[in-house]
């Protein structure tokens, strides 16, 4: 990955990182676990569009979720030591972004368990994974933004909750918004033109989020 520049770098050091640290080790696992949040769709409530495709969101987007949210935290440690060094900072964001987007391309294939429930289930799975990697994967890195709270790389996450390590759900919540309009869109397209234009409406989402990426990256970083 070295060969790749400095994001290449970047991306080596976050490897690293989930390896050796235990909270990333934690985080990385708990996402893991956002593989099952699918198996809802027995459960009454979700069997229709709009639910469905709120589900294909945590499907597809728990290591998006758990390891986004918290950069730069992952970092705090050695921070000052970092910000003293020439480090360009769009591609230090572009290196947690590239993780971010294997993990959701990743989730996506891990999900094709689906198919035993149902093709168009599994469809409304990709979905959400398109939005996921041309929308909210830089959401969720403007979000990450403005957490504060510093991460103790040798203790592990433990609930939800206020904690310096623990999952935090008032930067989730500030996604939530967010999810409505994919979800809207999903529905009133399926409802009026079936399951592919829905999944091509968010894939064309997510084309465009592409398009825009270095002038959301300026951003973030502002």
């Amino acid at each position: 990955l070295n060969r790749y520049g400095v994001m290449g770098t970047f991306i080596n050091n976050d490897i690293r990182l989930l390896k050796r640290s235990k909270a990333a080790k934690s985080a990385l696992t708990a996402s893991a676990f956002f593989l099952f949040y699918g198996l809802l769709v027995f459960s009454k409530g979700y069997d229709n569009s709009f639910m469905q495709l709120f589900m294909g969101i945590f499907v597809t987007g728990g290591f998006m979720l758990m390891f986004g949210q918290r950069v730069p935290s992952w970092d705090s440690s050695y921070y000052p030591l970092m910000m003293t060094q020439n480090v360009p900072y769009k591609e230090y964001l572009k290196g947690k972004w590239s993780l971010i987007i294997i993990g959701i391309s990743v989730s996506i294939i891990l999900a094709s368990g689906y198919l035993f429930i149902s093709w168009e289930f599994y469809l409304t799975v990709i979905a959400a994974g398109l939005y996921n990697l041309g929308v909210n994967s830089y959401i969720t890195l403007l979000a990450g933004a403005f957490n504060k709270k510093p991460i103790d790389l040798n203790s592990k996450s433990k609930s939800f909750g206020a904690g310096g390590n623990n999952f935090n759900m008032k930067i989730m919540l500030l996604m939530l918004p967010q999810m409505v309009l994919p979800m809207g869109v999903f529905a009133v397209v399926k409802y009026f033109f079936g399951i592919y234009p829905a999944v091509a409406s968010l894939g064309i989402l997510g084309i465009i989020g592409f398009l825009f990426r270095d002038k959301i990256f300026d951003y973030i970083v502002k």
